[in-house]
């Protein structure tokens, strides 16, 4: 099995729109029950995408406080795709599940090693943004870590935040390969397209080595429920995303 975390330092990037896109596109080419997605954003947003009805079972947040399995709360999709919701919640609960994990810090790598997953299944995690405790349970138990920017200045200048806190993580759990993942870029802007090479030149290898263009389809198959590469598999966002999965499964040797 292997564990891709997908995070940020900062909202509005386009984090969960990418986790569940990358999640799809790692389904159509690994077939059915090979991929999920788990929702560690209390947010709750991610199933969204794959028009997962999740308002009558309860998610990570309120199973694990129960101590049940989180194999009960698995929602299958029409994209081959398992969605592990993160559940309504009270603030109460959320405060209580935080605390839980922050005592606990290799607990979401359990959940999912008992929930009963395959081998060769390939898990994506969702988090809020920010360093948080979700985070730290990330890198506790990830084979690989995506960090999603925007060729902007607000996620260039959140970069040295982002690169301090890999460096104190990496002391803790040392050898998770991440990379930052360069989303929603539009070359027809100068200003964008200067903030890409800014961005690779001070990166380097770090930067994945496929971007995902700034594409009006991935919002609308958003509102449609779906992923993009179901909305529009023949658009621009659908084949970097798709280039971006074989990327990923060359890199997990999947």
């Amino acid at each position: 099995m292997s564990v891709i975390g997908v995070v940020s330092m900062k909202g509005g990037v386009g984090k969960t729109s990418l986790t569940a896109n990358i999640a799809a596109a790692l389904a159509s080419t690994l077939g059915p029950a090979r991929v999920s997605v788990v929702d560690l954003d209390p947010q709750n947003a991610l199933h969204l995408h794959f028009g997962v009805d999740d308002t009558h079972i309860s998610g990570v947040c309120r199973q694990s406080l129960e101590g049940e399995s989180w194999r009960n709360i698995a929602l299958p999709s029409a994209h081959d795709v398992l969605c592990v919701p993160y559940g309504m919640a009270s603030e109460s609960e959320r405060k209580e599940f935080e605390a839980l994990l922050q005592s606990r810090p290799e607990w979401i790598g359990q959940q999912i090693s008992a929930a009963g997953l395959e081998k060769d299944a390939v898990v994506l995690i969702d988090t809020p943004p920010g360093p948080s405790v979700y985070l730290k349970q990330v890198f506790a138990c990830a084979d690989m870590v995506l960090i999603v920017l925007l060729a902007d200045a607000g996620s260039y200048s959140t970069i040295p935040a982002m690169e301090s806190w890999l460096r104190e993580i990496a002391s803790i759990y040392p050898g998770v390969p991440n990379f930052y993942v360069l989303n929603q870029v539009d070359k027809s802007e100068m200003l964008n397209r200067d903030v890409v090479d800014i961005l690779t030149s001070k990166l380097g290898n770090k930067v994945a080595p496929v971007s995902i263009h700034a594409d009006e389809s991935v919002r609308e198959a958003l509102a449609f429920q779906q992923p993009v590469l179901a909305y529009a598999p023949h658009g621009q966002a659908s084949h970097d995303i798709a280039r971006l999965a074989d990327w990923l499964i060359d890199g997990l040797n999947r």
